[in-house]
């Protein structure tokens, strides 16, 4: 049988039969958006002492694996694996926490809750909605804590600051832009300005207040060369039946801007983009071997402008599949900040990868890893819904 808790209500876990290791789930959703869903492991002091307890998207387990954030599972939006017996003891507190980075509030929330699980299925819920909240960007959930053993807490407890004012309330801190350096001895802080999307589905967020309409983002693709002898493939290989030389990929995207105009930028075609006038998207050249110390480089110039950008990357030649040549992806915004996006789960059946969704919300540019592998433009095309028209081309 489900406990059903109300807000404010503590019971304890052995009481609901949820035994050291057990699953958190989270379901959430703010209009069409969903809210980020973070654990912060907490010290007696009420404080985030150890920034390696901060489970959140960029930072998806803590060293001894105790906290996992397993990402999107059926009905939630985050499913966290715990074992509370491989917890440090400095870590007494797991808090469970939702924030938006739009201009939505919870108190446009729908239905959301929290759900304790077992082997034997749901042991206790906690429900919420938008009426339990008014101009909220962040909001605790509930708790795990220990006092003599330990218990659960179901808290709806409201932030107006978003993510910032989660961090501070647990002594943690954002990084911005130029911070003033912190003495020696001050405890290190939480760092969001170099991320890595290992996973299918990853996000990072980063705000348009702070990027401006003339913020840059750089799209870098580099690759390995196949070890001798790796046959030949790829779109020209499937074209001409066979080929030589080293590796070939090539950069590209698919784009859509606020005003509805939309195209493709890649090196077939002799399709490079424009600096200066729409769509502000630039290819600057075809690295037709992998040679180039930097790769391939596409720049967005105003992201802004922008509704819908798929990043894609597409092996033209000389390697039958991305196995072999180790691509990666990463997007920097030239003053620090920095997203890796690894090709780690190739299909060896495909030669065409939709790398990356970039969208924007108006508020905030969303950066997410797809990895998701078709047989060519026109497949990625009816996946995202663009509606080109696509014919053979060569380079």
């Amino acid at each position: 049988m489900t406990k059903l808790l109300i807000k404010g209500e503590k019971i304890k876990l052995e009481d609901i039969g949820a035994r050291s290791a057990f699953n958190v789930g989270v379901a959430c959703r703010v209009g069409t958006e969903s809210p980020d869903i973070s654990c912060f492991g907490i010290d007696a002091e009420g404080k985030l002492s150890d920034d390696r307890y901060f489970i959140f998207y960029n930072q998806k387990s803590s060293p001894e694996k105790a906290l996992i954030a397993m990402g999107r599972n059926g009905e939630y939006d985050e499913v966290f694996s715990l074992d509370l017996g491989r917890l440090p003891k400095s870590v007494v507190r797991l808090v469970f926490t939702a924030t938006l980075d739009s201009g939505a509030t919870f108190a446009q929330a729908a239905n959301g809750r929290l759900d304790i699980l077992s082997q034997e299925g749901t042991t206790a819920s906690y429900a919420f909605s938008g009426k339990d909240f008014s101009q909220e960007k962040a909001v605790i959930i509930g708790e795990i804590y220990l006092k003599t053993v330990w218990r659960f807490s179901a808290v709806g407890q409201g932030f107006n600051g978003g993510l910032s004012a989660l961090l501070s309330h647990f002594g943690g801190k954002e990084v911005g832009a130029a911070p003033s350096p912190p003495p020696a001895a001050e405890e290190q802080k939480v760092k969001l300005s170099k991320v890595r999307l290992d996973k299918q589905g990853a996000t990072h967020k980063v705000s348009l207040s702070k990027a401006g309409g003339q913020q840059i983002f750089h799209i870098n693709l580099q690759w390995d060369q196949p070890p001798p002898g790796q046959k030949q493939g790829g779109f020209l290989g499937k074209l001409l039946g066979g080929g030589g030389g080293g590796a070939d990929l090539d950069l590209g995207c698919m784009w859509r801007d606020r005003h509805g105009n939309q195209g493709v930028i890649q090196p077939l075609g002799e399709n490079f983009g424009s600096k200066d006038s729409p769509p502000y998207i630039f290819l600057d050249k075809d690295d037709r071997s992998g040679a180039a110390a930097d790769g391939e480089n596409m720049h967005i110039f105003r992201p802004d402008e922008m509704d819908t950008v798929v990043v894609f990357a597409l092996i033209y030649e000389g390697t039958a599949n991305f196995s072999t040549v180790n691509a990666r992806l990463t997007i920097s915004d030239g003053k620090g900040g920095e997203i890796l996006v690894p090709l780690n789960t190739p299909d060896p059946r495909r030669t065409f990868c939709a790398v990356a969704l970039i969208t924007n919300d108006g508020t905030s540019i969303r950066f997410r890893k797809e990895e998701l592998y078709f047989p060519g433009h026109k497949d990625c095309d009816q996946h995202y819904g663009f509606g080109f028209r696509w014919t053979a081309g060569r380079k």
